[in-house]
């Protein structure tokens, strides 16, 4: 009895997957904040803050796809350990919640102070138009449609056309950012709206930033998932950076619907 129950313990312990030492994991928190070091130069109008924000993307996006090339090389040497393991997804669910969690920061402190104003939005704030970011919001929920159905053909073996897809959602990612960055410069170039215009500025850039970058990240995950793609690196049943991708994805997509809602509707 006690021998079997050993032997039990023995193999769940030998079941264990310890990662090898990486430099990369260290290497991006580095980079991203030396990116934000950069976005809060900018804010203080400090010299050399431009080149501090592209110095630290690029590191970070070096970074990233380093990282994920580490990822890409153990799975190849142990094969199924990434895909087998229940951890990885539970891993992704709770960096999910931690992500939902920092969004309903923003919320709330957005709601508390906006009920807490005798007027809202205040007094010499632009009027938002609701056009293009009804149309960028619809463009974000159709690549949504088209991340799902890429990942549905993958998972039935049919991987040009799910490489098809995937590309159309990475696209759409891009016009997406395109409609944000459009705004951005139309606020600040006719009604001199920026970040620093008042608590309704703060909040407006802070919060519609914050996802663009969240946009962007997934933007990059796209590509290295088609790259992937591309190299063969996927099957029906082991693509588990394909869901992640996937995942993150939809998750950008609704917190966009509750910040159209919030920002332009209501």
């Amino acid at each position: 009895m006690s021998h079997t129950a050993s032997h039990g313990h023995d193999a769940h312990h030998d079941h264990i997957h310890l990662p090898p030492p990486s430099y990369w994991p260290i290497f991006t928190a580095m980079s991203v904040g030396l990116l934000l070091t950069g976005v809060l130069m900018w804010l203080w109008e400090a010299s050399m803050s431009m080149s501090a924000i592209f110095i630290g993307a690029s590191l970070s996006v070096f970074g990233m796809m380093g990282w994920c090339q580490a990822l890409i090389k153990e799975n190849a040497d142990i094969p199924n350990i990434l895909e087998d393991d229940k951890w990885m997804k539970m891993g992704l669910k709770l960096f999910l919640v931690s992500e939902a969690a920092i969004f309903g920061a923003f919320f709330g402190h957005h709601y508390y102070t906006r009920f807490d104003f005798p007027q809202w939005p205040p007094v010499g704030a632009p009027h938002l138009d609701t056009t293009l970011p009804a149309i960028a919001t619809l463009i974000l929920m159709t690549s949504s449609v088209t991340m799902e159905y890429s990942h549905h053909l993958l998972k039935h073996d049919k991987r040009e056309k799910s490489r098809l897809w995937l590309g159309i959602t990475f696209i759409l990612g891009i016009v997406f950012l395109g409609f944000q960055g459009h705004e951005y410069g139309f606020l600040k170039a006719y009604d001199q709206f920026t970040l620093s215009s008042g608590m309704f500025g703060s909040h407006f850039f802070a919060m519609t930033g914050f996802h663009g970058a969240h946009v962007a990240t997934g933007i990059i995950m796209m590509a290295i998932v088609w790259l992937r793609m591309r190299l063969g690196h996927y099957t029906p049943e082991r693509h588990f950076s394909f869901a992640a991708a996937s995942w993150y994805w939809h998750f950008v997509d609704v917190i966009w619907i509750f910040l159209f809602f919030t920002i332009y509707l209501f």
